[in-house]
C-alpha cells in the first residue's frame, strides 16, 4: 500500500482560502477575546471565500482524492475529502505529515490563519464506507 503524504488536496485546499480569517485573538494567558470589528469583517469575507469555493466542488486533486467540501467551525478551517475504496492509499498522520501539509499550504496563507489563531483541519473518507481520518493542526503547530 503506498503512503501518501494528502500535500495535493490539503495545499489545494489552503489555497483555495488566501484570505483572512478569524476566531479571535488571545490573551497573554491564552485565553480567546472576543471578535474585534476588523475581525469580524475578515470573518464575513472568509465565510463568502469558503462559499464561493463550495460552489466549485467537488473538484479532483490527483490520485483519486476529491475534495468535497470546506468550512470554519470550532476554530479550524476544515476541508473534507473522499477518496475511492479501490485506491492504494493510505492516509498517513504523522507529525511529519503536518509539516509537510504546513510547508505546501504556503507562508502567506499560513501567516494569516496563525496570527488569527485558526488551525487546519483535513477529514479524508473512504468512499462507500464510514472509515475516516482526520489530520489537525492547531495554530501553534503551524
Amino acid at each position: 500500500m503506498r503512503i501518501i503524504k494528502i500535500l495535493a488536496a490539503c495545499a489545494a485546499a489552503a489555497a483555495l482560502i488566501a484570505g483572512t480569517a478569524s476566531c479571535g485573538s488571545k490573551t497573554s494567558d491564552g485565553e480567546k477575546t472576543e471578535l474585534s470589528a476588523a475581525e469580524k469583517l475578515q470573518m464575513k469575507a472568509l465565510e463568502k471565500e469558503v462559499e464561493n469555493v463550495n460552489k466549485q466542488l467537488p473538484m479532483e486533486q490527483g490520485d483519486g482524492l476529491k475534495l468535497t467540501k470546506m468550512e470554519v467551525k470550532d476554530g479550524y478551517m476544515i476541508s473534507y475529502a473522499t477518496y475511492p475504496q479501490d485506491a492504494d492509499l493510505e492516509i498517513d498522520d504523522s507529525p511529519e505529515t503536518r509539516k509537510a501539509i504546513v510547508a505546501s499550504a504556503g507562508a502567506s496563507a499560513i501567516e494569516r490563519l496563525k496570527a488569527l489563531n485558526l488551525g487546519l483541519k483535513y477529514v479524508y473518507t473512504e468512499e462507500g464506507t464510514d472509515s475516516t481520518t482526520t489530520i489537525t493542526i492547531s495554530p501553534e503547530e503551524m
